[in-house]
């Protein structure tokens, strides 16, 4: 007869310090799935409610797995291993050198229980029992106090981004605190050190938080929204595809909240990088302008006829050719003379002008104002 094969292995921990209200099988085991979504769902199942601060409570294999089969897995395709028991909170000081009591059973384990989150547990797996609920000791923390422990974290954060990034004075944090994280803030008797986030370091980030406590280190971790404030181009009013830009449509100013720069796309920085550019797409009101956005005027049409400009040594030789295809200002493209059935590579210089490469001739500017040739 074939061995069974188990969909998942779930390695318990010895212990954890939970820092949600409620106790789920990734906070307390490393789980490893036959699929990413079975892992996902075991992860995310609910357990049992976080003891109190100060308090530390204890659950066996047996437990997890009642629970386990409580929300409707098979026990034959689990495998559990790993620590005995796992131990959730952390002691008080006076109970350090006390012997941890394991919880039992208690009650009709056929009738459900609910706890703080929604979720239903069978009593027998529950951390607690209905006479303990007077002897629990929360901390309690006002809003400006959590606000206060907020900031702290914030301020922390930024530094760690401006450090990152070395964007100093360009970024801002937006995050606010679970009433979990603000109490173990509470207990904190260090400055709090920030780990985590990934490049770009702008968007959501996940950061680790570490400090140390009466109780030991603690760490949390905790979800951002990072902003960078470099000043860049942004539309003042809609500009239309292929309209020129000038200094009535765009403006050099900090980037707007909601304002989003694709992956792979460059902000303009100045703006001459886009007056007298042609907008290479449509632009919203209020949309950071990047570098595909400005596209040089097209200045040679296909078929037109064009001067072509050779110089060197104080000589300039000008042919007329025709262009084959359409070109912009800078662009190097091929052209027809019209005295021959040579082709010739050039660059455009100017509306109807090319310079051949290699050429000595200073080129005039993109709006079309000629400059003052110089020759030696």
């Amino acid at each position: 007869m074939g061995q069974l094969a188990f969909s998942a292995d779930i390695v318990l921990r010895d212990k954890i310090a939970p820092v949600k209200s409620v106790v789920s099988l990734g906070d307390i085991a490393d789980i490893q799935a036959t699929s990413l979504a079975e892992r996902q769902r075991l992860a995310l199942t609910p357990l049992w409610v976080s003891p109190p601060l100060g308090e530390q409570r204890f659950v066996t294999s047996q437990q997890v797995i009642d629970i386990l089969v409580h929300h409707g897995f098979d026990p034959a395709r689990l495998n559990v291993y790993g620590a005995p028991r796992v131990a959730i909170g952390w002691k008080r000081p006076a109970e350090a050198e006390q012997p941890a009591k394991e919880d039992t059973p208690s009650g009709d384990q056929n009738l459900p229980a609910t706890n703080s989150m929604g979720f239903r547990v069978p009593r027998a797996a529950s951390l607690f029992k209905p006479d303990e609920a007077h002897k629990r000791d929360p901390v309690f923390l006002s809003t400006v106090q959590r606000e206060q422990l907020a900031d702290q974290v914030r301020e922390a954060v930024m530094m760690y981004i401006e450090d990152q990034t070395g964007k100093v004075g360009l970024i801002e944090v937006e995050l606010s605190l679970q009433q979990r994280q603000g109490d173990l803030l509470s207990l904190q008797k260090s400055d709090v050190s920030v780990a985590g986030g990934q490049a770009p370091w702008t968007g959501r980030q996940r950061f680790d938080i570490e400090f140390d406590s009466e109780k030991g280190p603690l760490k949390l971790s905790l979800y951002a929204i990072v902003y960078d404030t470099t000043p860049v181009l942004v539309a003042k009013r809609p500009i239309a595809r292929g309209q020129l830009i000038t200094a009535a449509d765009v403006a050099i100013g900090k980037p707007p909240r909601n304002a989003r720069v694709a992956a792979g796309r460059v902000p303009v920085y100045s703006l001459e990088e886009s007056l007298g550019k042609e907008a290479g797409r449509a632009v919203r009101e209020g949309q950071i302008v990047t570098t595909e956005m400005c596209l040089e005027p097209q200045m040679i049409e296909r078929g037109a006829l064009v001067s072509v400009v050779s110089a060197g040594s104080g000589i300039v030789i000008r042919r007329q050719a025709t262009a084959t295809r359409d070109a912009r200002y800078g662009d190097v493209t091929e052209v027809q003379l019209l005295d021959s059935r040579e082709r010739l590579v050039a660059r455009v210089v100017g509306h109807g002008e090319l310079a051949t490469l290699g050429s000595s001739l200073r080129p005039r500017t993109a709006s079309g104002a000629r400059q003052t040739p110089k020759y030696r």
